[in-house]
């Protein structure tokens, strides 16, 4: 007869790595088994926040998350900074709080992340089965059987934190929902977030430039979100961490024809690359430029304060691109100075989960208890991480919540 352990943790990313520490600490590791189907664990972690791991921040909120309230709620009011900090302290990690509230390891490396987690699992002696391909889940009387091709696990419990399918380079896929279905836990649909905006006005000669702006989502003419930051030109459309925070709403109009539960008709993604001045002193730069480069072509009249392609298509856009700089009339100025303050693009769905740092949708609480995050159909069957229907802004919140959740369900475990 097979041993059983009291848990198995199915996912050797940050969630199932938090709750195989988590697990330890409870139930004594020998007790806990980590299983992972790709050939080493923490793979997804190494390479967050390109590769300096940005854990967490000090303004966690539900504010800054979307998709399940209930889940969200009952996770981050339990698990917010302090107890997540503390989790980490006790595995010997130093963490630091950059100038914008964002937690990173001392290090700056996502490696000391891995490595301290590593040691803890070492240190307490957690079973852990790497290529271990999960052909089936199967809930019995006296516990689960997990089997694998060639092999079956028997838990009392288990713990799916299989991830979603952001990121599929380093092995991320939706395998764990497909486990999930056939025990009739069905997830809603999967969709990119937190990726580049693809837009209908193509950006070829932009590709590379870079602008300090605010983006806005407008919503049949009504700003719905707005971000600022640094916004990035490619061929496709539009990229940046603030252009990031838009696309989850964009791709969920175009997947339900509704934002944040309302319906939209329109979609425009907006930037101001002069966020920082108003229309009346960006008015008063160009009559001086004007005059400045007479005879040139009023492309390059923004090229003193803006990319000299960012220049040209503001000029294009305003509609004056045929004239000279001295033929600008006042009307010319004004359109000018209000297209660079209001450039405007139509976004494309981008079903691309290769770019996407995180996944929306998920498992609701129709099927977990918020309170446990345990099946409502199966006593001992736990969810955890981005299975879940959350996900957040960027800035540390998705790996909190991965790391919050993991502790969350460990806690109800009897």
């Amino acid at each position: 007869m097979n041993k059983k352990y009291k848990v198995a943790v199915i996912g050797a990313g940050a969630s199932g790595l938090t709750a195989c520490v988590e697990a330890a600490r409870r139930f004594g590791g020998e007790n806990v088994i980590l299983l992972e189907k790709q050939q080493k664990i923490g793979r997804k972690l190494l390479a967050t926040g390109n590769g300096r791991c940005n854990i967490s921040n000090a303004d966690i909120n539900e504010t800054h998350y979307y998709g399940d309230k209930k889940i969200i709620s009952s996770v981050i009011g339990e698990f917010g900074v302090k107890k997540l900090k503390r989790f980490f302290s006790d595995i010997g990690l130093l963490l630091k709080e950059d100038g914008e509230g964002r937690l990173y390891p001392y290090s700056n490396q996502a490696v000391t992340v891995l490595d301290c987690i590593k040691n803890e699992l070492s240190r307490s002696k957690v079973n852990i089965i790497c290529g271990f391909a999960i052909k089936s889940i199967e809930h019995k009387k006296d516990g689960y059987f997990i089997v694998s091709y060639n092999e079956k696990i028997l838990a009392e419990n288990i713990i799916i934190a299989c991830g979603s399918k952001a990121s599929p380079s380093l092995g991320a896929d939706d395998s764990g929902f497909a486990l999930l279905k056939n025990l009739g836990i069905v997830s809603t649909d999967l969709f990119p977030a937190l990726l580049p905006i693809n837009t209908y006005e193509k950006c070829t000669s932009l590709k590379g430039v870079r602008a300090k702006g605010t983006v806005y989502l407008l919503a049949d003419g009504k700003i719905i979100r707005s971000k600022s930051g640094e916004i990035q030109f490619n061929e496709n459309g539009l990229s940046g961490i603030c252009i990031f925070e838009c696309s989850r709403a964009v791709n969920e109009y175009f997947l339900y024809g509704k934002i944040f539960g309302e319906k939209i008709n329109t979609l425009t993604v907006e930037l101001d690359v002069m966020h920082d001045l108003p229309e009346t002193d960006i008015c008063k730069y160009l009559r001086n430029c004007r005059s400045l480069f007479g005879e040139q072509s009023c492309e390059i009249i923004l090229s003193g304060a803006l990319h000299k392609q960012l220049s040209k298509t503001i000029v294009d856009r305003a509609g004056v691109d045929r004239k000279i700089c001295k033929e600008l009339n006042e009307n010319d100025i004004q359109k000018i100075a209000y297209t660079a303050k209001h450039l405007s693009f139509k976004p494309l769905i981008s079903d691309n989960f290769k770019t996407a740092q995180v996944c929306a949708g998920g498992i609701t609480s129709e099927y977990v208890s918020p309170e446990t995050l345990m099946s409502k159909k199966h006593k001992g069957l736990f969810i955890c991480g981005e299975m879940l229907d959350v996900d957040g802004d960027c800035g540390g919140y998705n790996l909190h919540f991965a790391v919050s959740s993991a502790l969350k369900a460990v806690k109800n475990i009897k």
